[in-house]
């Protein structure tokens, strides 16, 4: 850690030309943060009418196994369809699925038993309400696409189903206001509510798992359900939106803040683990919104990684704005956020839009997440492209020909979570926005954002000067772990 302190940063760049510094760093520090925000929202944020990167008319919507965790932990199901697979990636899905389940190693720090033990937990959420929704299998758990019509008779407290009258709010913003309450509330720290956008809708689903296995039946199975697994086959594994029942007009997004400390112990399974308590609230907060749209006479489905792309429908929700490492970067919490949505037939409700300040144009002279990759698997090209250009570019799984964006390689990302067993994060945790909410933070942000080119070759490097963004740091993990200036019982 280096001797500069923040106080000679600010000095430095002569930041009070910005956003009046001085006078910010003169204020206690909650009035400073609230100041540094309101002059950010002000001057640096824009809003965009439409979504702010280009798409080729030539972009066709992937399918939800165009990507490498489906073609690897589905690998029959692929198969069985007629689809190609890989063997170097399927074997790197075998080696991470029996890693993550099964091994840890007392010796080597991130990776004991009780680490496991953190990384186990904080996943179990997810492994049992959601289940394969991380690999973007839909209609599984509490992403049911069914909308019960009466309650279940035999669960006193199930309230799972649409009700027959439809609740009428006063206007469009007072519903935009209470169900963004209602997502912070159940557990959201960022929501934006968006149209449905069919672009970024996956085309076809991959589901092989029976429907008898895809949730809990309160009695026994029907003579219907019974017949139909006799009949279970991959003539039925695929389906598309013909078969969802009803019409989406909106989807409402939301992100999970992910820890800071667990995330830069990325990589680890004290790293992984904080990613996992990230999906365990993406199985949880979702249901709960679409039980409560439910009961407003609506129809709603929850998702994870199901159903479509998070990251464009979150750019266009305004909760973020795309990077270099493929992942949104929020205004509060960088790319350390997890993302889930809900489909809803309800559109009586204001509409978010896209809001930038500054990150794409920050990543094509930062590069510390391609730096810190060690596959190589993010591209160093310094504009965004339309399609690939990385080695594995002609397999480009995740990487949608069409889109203007920075590609990642994902193939060589995936072969890496097999050599780890957890899902690495170094990318999130080398990124300069990837820091607590701390004011001079946020003062930092608003400089990379107004001044643009060189400044942010010397903000990258101030970075790093203050200990921001190491990974593989052994120290790391201690730092999680350290009860020092916590407080567990409130006082």
């Amino acid at each position: 850690m280096s001797n500069v302190n923040r106080r000679d940063f600010f000095k430095i760049g002569s930041l009070s030309a910005v956003v009046g510094a001085s006078a910010i760093a003169a204020l206690p520090k909650k009035a400073a943060a609230n100041k540094l925000d309101k002059e950010i929202t002000n001057n640096l944020v824009k809003i965009h009418d439409d979504f702010p990167a280009e798409v080729r008319d030539d972009y066709v919507p992937p399918r939800n196994w165009d990507h490498v965790q489906a073609r690897s932990f589905f690998v029959d199901a692929v198969k069985a369809i007629g689809e190609d697979v890989e063997d170097d990636i399927v074997a790197d899905g075998q080696a991470f699925v029996q890693k993550m389940n099964f091994a840890y190693d007392n010796s080597k720090a991130g990776y004991t038993q009780a680490d496991k033990a953190l990384f186990a937990g904080a996943w179990a959420m997810n492994n049992f309400a959601a289940g394969p929704s991380p690999a973007a299998i839909p209609d599984y758990g509490v992403n049911s696409w069914e909308q019960k019509t009466q309650k279940n008779p035999h669960a006193l407290f199930d309230n799972d189903y649409v009700v027959k009258e439809k609740w009428k709010f006063k206007n469009k913003q007072e519903a935009a206001n209470q169900i963004k309450r209602a997502a912070k509330l159940y557990g959201a720290d960022l929501v934006g509510i968006t149209r449905r956008d069919k672009r970024w809708d996956y085309s076809k689903f991959l589901n092989p798992v029976p429907p008898l296995a895809r949730k809990a039946f309160a009695g026994p199975p029907t003579p219907e359900q019974l017949e139909e697994m006799k009949n279970w086959g991959p003539d039925k594994f695929v389906t598309d939106w013909s078969d969802f029942p009803f019409e989406p007009k909106t989807v409402i997004v939301m992100a999970f803040e992910m820890d800071y400390e667990g995330i830069s112990a990325s990589p680890s399974y004290v790293g992984s683990a904080a990613a996992g308590a990230g999906y365990s609230q993406m199985a949880e907060t979702p249901y709960q919104l679409a039980v409560y749209l439910k009961n407003l006479g609506y129809n709603a489905v929850s998702a994870g990684n199901d159903m479509g792309l998070s990251v464009p429908y979150a750019i266009a929700a305004g909760i973020g704005e795309n990077s270099r490492l493929g992942q949104i970067v929020s205004y509060k919490y960088g790319p350390r956020v997890r993302l889930a949505k809900v489909y809803t037939d309800f559109d009586f409700v204001e509409y978010d839009k896209p809001k930038s300040f500054g990150v794409m144009d920050f990543c094509k002279n930062c590069m510390r997440c391609a730096d810190a990759c060690p596959t190589k698997a993010i591209s160093f090209d310094k504009e965004p492209s339309f399609e690939p250009t990385h080695k594995n570019k002609d397999k480009a799984w995740y990487n949608v020909k069409g889109v203007k964006k920075y590609h990642v390689d994902a193939k060589s990302c995936f072969k890496l979570w097999g050599e780890l067993g957890d899902d690495c994060g170094m990318c999130m945790a080398s990124c300069p926005y990837n820091k607590p909410d701390f004011w001079h933070h946020r003062l930092v942000d608003s400089v990379t954002a107004a001044m643009p080119g060189p400044v942010h070759d010397f903000m990258r490097e101030m970075d790093k000067l203050f200990g921001y963004g190491n990974v593989e740091d052994k120290e790391a993990v201690k730092k999680f772990y350290n009860p020092k200036g916590r407080s567990y019982d409130g006082h």
